[in-house]
């Protein structure tokens, strides 16, 4: 994970407005200057994990709905909670809220529903510091007995969270790295993590029909003819030789057209790998007929 997914990039879009709109409203709130500054920061954050779910409905709806209508519930709830901060029970509700929507991202994460990424794990650091100020107990404000399940709350549950969080991600990252990325320095195109049937055949199609295409350039010698151009070292295990006609001609997941080659680098001379598709534009994916398996990639000022 070297960088933010630009479709992933909009949850943190919602968090920075949904943090405007919640300073700019819960200030409203006729009893916000009477709570301690812990439980206002604590409503804020909440407010900000809500936006940064709420904005991510969108890109999650059509491959993934139940998750879509989890994050509805959970937006729903932070905000419900983030407003009602005078209310009685309101901390261990917070609490039991923050705690299950931490340990339903490890379990996403551990069970590879979700891969964990820096929106992921950002949203859920805003979480468990949104968890610590609803715990800290406030002098005068609760009783001897409240404060104590809170100081053990901070010193055992808060310490537990963070180990359990970052172990789940890391474990799980090197266990079962995501084959989007593992392509050194790229960026990949935010998919669905297990592909339909429509997207597998869809996928089998484009190989077919790209592997018959670039048959005839097996021989190098065609491929230099075609206008094909090799990059970098030969010395290196592989090639890429470039069409820039191609490039340039910006065609889109054209089999007959791709703009580059791969070849292996042997003694016996340049040995065919397959094709390779290049937008025209910087920070542009293309369509993306096969899901995980046809997944673009993007490496920054290149392609």
């Amino acid at each position: 994970m070297y960088n933010i997914n630009p479709e992933h990039a909009v949850g943190l879009i919602g968090g920075l407005v949904a943090l405007i709109i919640a300073l700019a409203t819960l200030r409203l709130h006729p009893r916000w200057r009477s709570v301690p500054g812990t439980v206002r920061s604590a409503a804020v954050l909440m407010i900000v994990a809500a936006g940064v779910h709420l904005a991510l409905i969108p890109q999650h709806l059509a491959t993934e709905p139940f998750t879509s209508f989890l994050f509805l519930l959970n937006g729903a709830a932070f905000i419900g909670l983030a407003v009602s901060f005078t209310w009685r029970w309101w901390r261990l509700a917070s609490a039991a809220l923050l705690i299950s929507t931490v340990v339903g991202y490890l379990v996403y994460v551990a069970f590879g529903l979700e891969g964990p990424d820096q929106v992921g794990i950002a949203t859920k650091l805003i979480e468990v510091t949104a968890l610590g100020l609803a715990l800290v107990p406030v002098r005068a404000e609760a009783r001897r007995t409240h404060r104590a399940w809170r100081w053990a709350g901070l010193g055992v549950a808060m310490p537990l969270l963070v180990v359990m969080t970052g172990a789940t991600v890391w474990i799980v990252d090197l266990a079962r790295p995501d084959a989007r990325h593992v392509h050194a320095g790229a960026l990949l195109q935010s998919t669905n993590a297990i592909p339909t049937q429509a997207q597998v055949d869809a996928a089998n199609r484009l190989y077919a029909e790209t592997k018959a295409a670039i048959q005839p350039y097996e021989d190098w010698h065609q491929a230099w003819a075609a206008g094909y151009r090799p990059g970098g070292s030969a010395t290196m295990p592989s090639s890429h030789w470039m069409n820039q006609r191609y490039v340039d001609a910006g065609y889109v997941m054209d089999p007959h057209r791709p703009q580059g080659l791969v070849y292996a680098n042997t003694h016996r001379g340049p040995v065919l790998l397959g094709a390779m598709f290049q937008m025209k534009g910087i920070n542009q994916f293309g369509p993306d007929p096969g899901g995980p398996l046809t997944a673009w990639h993007q490496h920054e000022n290149i392609c």
